[in-house]
């Protein structure tokens, strides 16, 4: 005969309502990372130069606010993103907490090489309000749907651009190339995720012998839980929040086309749809680098060449962009450091580290 289920916990009970504490280590982790994005703001700020900042913004003119403001607009989509991948069951922040740590995150992306630390930060951040094991899949799901969209941009937009577009050879060859590449990518993705993503990498870690056999026993059980959470309970309706990232991206490219209305030159469908698919191609080559220095403007003025376009316009959506990024950041770095700066009671009542 089955055991009977647990009564629930009394309301009264200090152990159900407590807030999740967060381990030292993850205050720290925060800390240290928000220290050295500081650093690369300001290492970016001077290798872009204030002069070369200051006449994009003037070229700009008001339109910045309206393009800073269609960001603040991307910005709650992608919290909505994450915010919806962190569930209604057990302990669930405020969607101005997800937002908080959304915004942290990306902004230590945008100004550190490979743009994921900002990732970590964003599952450290949330911690203090939830339990890892949901923060950890809620920021890995927020991920994957943003790979996903940018695949679509790219599976779609890359032989549409490729078939209807009068294109140099080398760049039909490399839209054609992308889009094999991305139909790999996303056959994999799915075959990854529904085989258990986190557990996957730790099986690559114990074949390359990174890690003991004992070691991989021990965290292929734990993570199997992780696993299930970001797989998700209820199949693909789990995954709806992540069309939330539809309209951020679409958002994101009516920047891009302001600023070359700003700058006397929009430019047509055809050019922005080309922008979106092999621009997106691109702007993953550029994360190796902070804010992509050189590499996305020597792409981008490329591939408007290739279009029959100015390469200079290229160049000044790289640079504008960049310049609506060093804002982002120095935004979210200024939200970190207000908020590491007024430890939660769950931090100190976290225990001392061994």
């Amino acid at each position: 005969m089955p055991s009977p289920a647990p009564a629930p916990p009394a309301a009264d009970d200090p152990a159900a309502a407590a807030p999740p504490v967060r381990p030292r280590w993850a205050r720290w982790f925060t800390l240290v990372v928000t220290a050295i994005a500081i650093v690369a703001l300001v290492i970016t700020v001077w290798s872009t130069g204030l002069g070369a900042l200051y006449d994009q913004l003037r070229s700009i003119g008001g339109w910045f606010v309206v393009i800073l403001a269609l960001e603040g607009v991307a910005t709650l989509c992608d919290g909505a993103v994450l915010h919806g991948f962190l569930g209604r069951g057990g302990r669930r922040p405020g969607f101005l907490r997800v937002l908080e740590a959304q915004v942290a995150g990306r902004a230590i992306n945008v100004v550190t090489p490979m743009a994921s630390i900002g990732e970590a930060t964003k599952v450290t951040m949330l911690m203090r309000h939830t339990e890892t094991s949901r923060a950890v899949a809620a920021v890995v799901r927020f991920n994957l749907s943003y790979v996903a969209i940018n695949l679509a941009f790219v599976l779609i937009g890359a032989p549409i651009c490729a078939a209807t577009l009068p294109l140099p050879d080398w760049m039909i060859r490399t839209l054609w190339i992308g889009t094999a590449v991305g139909v790999a990518i996303a056959i994999g993705l799915v075959i990854v995720v529904r085989a258990g993503l986190v557990v996957s990498l730790i099986r690559v870690a114990r074949a390359l012998r990174l890690i003991s056999r004992d070691r991989f026993a021990v965290w292929r059980d734990r993570l199997r839980k992780l696993d299930a959470i970001t797989r998700g309970e209820h199949g693909l309706r789990s995954w709806l929040p992540g069309l939330w990232a539809l309209p951020s991206k679409a958002l994101i490219w009516v920047g891009g086309w302001l600023v070359l209305y700003a700058n006397g030159e929009p430019p047509s469908l055809g050019v922005m749809a080309a922008l979106a698919s092999a621009g997106t191609l691109i702007n993953a080559g550029s994360n190796v680098v902070p804010l992509g220095i050189g590499v996305s403007e020597g792409g981008t003025a490329a591939l408007m060449a290739a279009l029959g376009e100015s390469p200079t316009l290229g160049v000044t959506m790289v640079v504008a962009r960049r310049v609506v990024f060093l804002t982002y950041a120095a935004v979210g770095l200024a939200i970190i450091a207000a908020d590491e700066s007024r430890p939660s009671r769950a931090d100190r009542r976290a225990p001392p580290p061994a």
